[in-house]
């Protein structure tokens, strides 16, 4: 591409990202200057454009990059024990008895059915001053309870 005077790239094929097509697609080459490939034409939408570069990776739309602890963090297995124990709880609880919206600012007491955006219902085993041990479905998970709210800055 840059630097190679001595061979002509008009008329060949090249692939390149094709702004309209958003892909990399193959190009013709329409023209060069001083050895460098300026312009091209897609062969799939026949749009032209200026050459870009050598291919680059495309990102799908509804992709996002992996980031933080979530992506070095591997899912834990579901203990049996514990989702028949979940299920058996389910089984005997009382029809009506209150499901309380997770809150971290709300104070649990032992025996309370929880309903955790992330992890679903689940109910309270152990409750201390400002933690509690919930068992889901999924498992045992300890969770933060009776924080203060922060006041919106204004």
């Amino acid at each position: 591409m840059k630097g190679e005077s001595r061979m002509s790239w008009v008329g060949k094929n090249i692939d390149t990202l094709c702004p309209r097509c958003k892909l990399v697609l193959a190009h013709v080459v329409l023209y060069e200057v001083a050895g460098s490939i300026r312009g091209v034409k897609c062969k799939t939408c026949g749009s032209e454009h200026r050459y870009r570069g050598p291919k680059r990776q495309e990102i799908p739309a509804g992709h996002r990059p992996r980031t933080g602890r979530e992506a070095t963090r591997p899912t834990p297995p579901v203990r049996p024990t514990d989702a028949r124990l979940w299920e058996l709880r389910m089984a005997v609880a009382v029809p009506d008895a209150p499901v309380w919206p997770f809150k971290l600012s709300e104070n649990y007491e032992k025996g309370d059915w929880i309903d955790h955006p992330r992890f679903g219902r689940g109910f309270v085993e152990k409750a201390t001053a400002d933690r509690m041990e919930v068992l889901f479905r999924e498992g045992r998970k300890l969770l933060a309870m009776n924080r203060p709210t922060t006041a919106p800055a204004r």
